[in-house]
């Protein structure tokens, strides 16, 4: 069973610009590498801002503006923690929200503690400042490297961070 997920889990093959299937893992790497590396520099069309745009209502209030400001509660932080979903990934450190809500009793005045420091220095733990990247292909034939999804993995505290903020 292990070794079927592994298999799953894994791009056994790639299918080259040029149709060429590719099946060795330092060529499906470097076919990977190559393809992102040709979007780095690259031009995307945009369309003007119309500064007029910013002349109409609505707008923020200065003091609606001046919420984005103020000192989080640690309420807040374990209610952002308890609003994500137990189904969510495991971040890169291996834990989900289901363990910090679990365990909200002995972690919970660190993980407030350290996300208030967050947003009051926009400092945080290198241990916790880390995402995966994963790429997933959208079907289970020998995918392109274009027809694979880019999916990153962040830890349960950025996501709180995220919920805090968008509430």
């Amino acid at each position: 069973m292990v070794k079927r997920n592994a298999a799953r889990n894994s791009i056994l093959a790639v299918i080259k610009s040029d149709d060429s299937t590719i099946t060795s893992a330092v060529d499906i790497a470097q076919e990977f590498i190559a393809f992102y590396t040709s979007l780095l520099g690259t031009e995307v069309q945009t369309l003007p801002v119309d500064d007029d745009v910013f002349k109409w209502d609505p707008k923020l209030s200065y003091e609606y503006a001046l919420e984005f400001f103020r000192a989080f509660a640690a309420s807040e932080v374990k209610q952002a923690i308890f609003q994500i979903s137990d189904n969510k990934a495991l971040g890169p450190d291996g834990y989900s929200s289901c363990f910090f809500k679990k365990a909200w009793n002995v972690v919970g005045h660190q993980v407030c503690r350290a996300m208030m420091d967050f947003f009051k220095s926009g400092w945080m733990l290198r241990q916790l400042n880390h995402t995966i990247i994963a790429l997933v292909p959208k079907s289970e034939h020998s995918p392109s490297v274009a027809d694979c999804w880019c999916i990153s993995y962040c830890n349960v505290i950025y996501k709180a961070i995220t919920k805090i903020i968008a509430n």
